[in-house]
């Protein structure tokens, strides 16, 4: 018989896996090994039939909670991982990542949140009140990730997410455990507080998420769960101390302090000891100590590093320190054209605005065909020749490839605009993009700085122009002088190699200048040959100046050739 009803409860089990810790243990066991993704999704499964059960908030069932909360960080850890290490993934990839762990961070943030209102509505008779801080401090710590991951995909935060982050706050300062110093989780070296995870997600909130990558505000994440600890909140004002407040009865986050007039339920925010750790920080780089060493993460990289804190010294210091817009920006509603594509722009501006791709006969003296047979036969063969007319693109006055956008804003440095985000899957933040407003003028060269998805679907498009006029340029690789081949009608077979395009987009006094070009093309010093207004020069690479999607702005040495009387 006892076998039996031992069989009875293992076949059940498997429905509800959160019945009990047993079950629990059992279940994730079971979980299919070597397949994170897989596993994941279970996990989440049983959560959200977990929360299906609001009415039951025992004891048990909040260590069930805990427990499963514990065990599944490891797996979401490892797929928030692959979401920030992959930024050039899919659609598909990305949005299938995104889905799984930000619902997973809704759904621990609800069972939580669903524990504490049980407390707060009978305080007196619940058997949970000894691990309510714990409780507390894990879902602000998860409504925080909530947060974070909205401002990965350039989305702002719901009212109704800023007055439960505040309800929580409150419950955390009227139980009087809001500072109290404990560990998030057992493996957590660094104790941290409800306070602290609190400010956590309102600096976060400070950073402009429409201009930043998301490993760039997960840098800044990871900084603020390591030092909200030097922040703290005092119920009456004082002008010296306190940069933000925040009302806690209102559905949005902190704000800088601009005019001293509050309610009762207003707090002040004091970020001095942060803004001068960020001061130690950054001189202890620049004498040469590690980003390990200074907690700011294995993966700060210099000089990235020191734009990050830069940036975040400007966003949560003071307000003379922040930064101002270059020019005056003014409402406008005209036409713009629109082109993306690294080729693509290349093709434009070389035709001035012709759609027809001219790349693929970029190099009408030798072609890749040609120099293989060259290669092989040291001479080009009658059928690459037969190919070669047959595939010669004819110029048409085909339109190009563009879309066009509805301006609503402008300044001497870019201009803003709204498109549909659905119909813009293509659209990344430092994405390259030509642009023109009048048929007459040449197309603008420019990069999108700024992305913010609205609720009403709807994408906010941030654009700055780099240049007025670029101008395309061939580079052929400098051969090596080591290298010494023989040569067919003048070319140079063992040194002869495709032409790269660039986009020259600025010049001083002759010798400098900067351009664009592929990122797979950049190596430091690397020289090319090149003709620039009939003459020819030498172009050597020098320090990147900015990196973009697929694309590095250089700076570059320009050499003119003499040439020969």
């Amino acid at each position: 018989m006892f076998n039996i009803l031992s069989k009875i409860r293992r076949d059940v089990s498997p429905h509800d896996p959160l019945s009990s810790l047993k079950t629990l243990s059992r279940w994730f066991n079971d979980l299919p090994a070597g397949n994170v993704m897989a596993a994941h999704e279970q996990l989440l499964g049983a959560l959200v039939q977990f929360n299906s059960q609001p009415e039951q908030h025992t004891k048990d069932r909040l260590d069930v909670l805990m427990q499963l909360d514990l065990s599944a960080r490891p797996l979401q850890m490892a797929l928030c991982q692959q979401y920030l290490r992959n930024s050039r993934m899919s659609r598909v990839m990305e949005s299938r990542l995104w889905h799984s762990i930000y619902k997973f961070y809704w759904e621990q943030a609800r069972a939580y949140h669903g524990f504490i209102m049980a407390y707060v509505a009978n305080p007196a008779g619940s058997r949970i009140k000894p691990a309510m801080s714990l409780v507390t401090l894990r879902t602000l710590h998860a409504f925080g990730n909530v947060f974070k991951w909205h401002y990965f995909r350039y989305e702002k935060p719901e009212a109704k997410l800023w007055l439960r982050l505040h309800n929580l706050y409150r419950v955390a300062e009227f139980e009087g455990f809001s500072k109290d110093a404990l560990s998030l989780y057992p493996q957590e070296t660094s104790p941290t507080c409800c306070a602290g995870q609190y400010t956590r997600a309102l600096l976060l909130a400070q950073l402009d998420a429409s201009a930043l990558y998301p490993k760039q505000i997960e840098m800044a994440d990871n900084w603020l769960n390591q030092w909200a600890h030097l922040t703290h909140y005092d119920a009456q004002y004082a002008a010296d101390d306190h940069t933000f407040y925040v009302n806690l009865t209102d559905g949005v986050g902190a704000r800088r302090i601009r005019n001293p007039e509050f309610s009762e339920s207003c707090r002040f925010l004091n970020v001095s000891e942060l803004t001068e750790k960020i001061k130690q920080s950054r001189l202890a780089l620049q004498a040469g100590e590690t980003a390990v060493l200074q907690g700011l993460g294995e993966n700060c990289r210099i000089p990235d590093c020191f734009e990050m804190l830069d940036y975040a010294e400007r966003q949560w210091g003071p307000l003379n320190q922040r930064e101002q817009r270059k020019s005056v920006r003014t409402t406008t509603k005209n036409a713009v054209d629109v082109v993306h594509g690294f080729n693509e722009i290349c093709a434009l501006v070389k035709q001035g605005g012709n759609g027809v791709d001219v790349l693929h006969d970029a190099s009408p003296e030798i072609r890749y065909d040609e120099m293989i047979d060259m290669h092989l036969y040291g001479f080009v063969t009658d059928s690459t020749r037969s190919r070669a007319r047959q595939t010669i693109t004819q110029p048409t006055e085909k339109a190009p490839q563009h879309e066009r956008w509805v301006m609503e804003n402008e300044s001497e440095h870019g201009f803003g605009a709204s498109v549909p985000s659905d119909e813009h899957d293509w659209l990344r933040l430092g994405g390259m993009v030509a642009l023109h407003t009048l048929k007459s003028q040449p197309w603008k060269l420019a990069v999108v700085r700024r992305l913010a998805r609205a609720t009403d679907g709807l994408s906010q498009v941030g654009i700055e122009i780099l240049t007025h006029e670029p101008h395309l340029l061939m580079l052929r690789l400098q051969p090596s002088s080591s290298l010494h081949g023989y040569t067919v009608d003048g070319v140079d077979t063992n040194s002869e190699l495709l032409p790269v395009p660039a986009l020259l987009i600025s010049k001083t006094n002759g010798d400098r200048g900067e351009i664009i070009l592929e990122a797979a093309q950049f190596a430091s010093g690397r020289s090319f040959a090149v003709t620039v207004n009939d003459h020819k020069a030498i172009i050597r690479l020098r320090e990147v100046i900015e990196k973009g999607e697929g694309w590095m702005r250089v700076g570059v040495d320009i050499v003119l050739t003499p040439t020969v009387a």
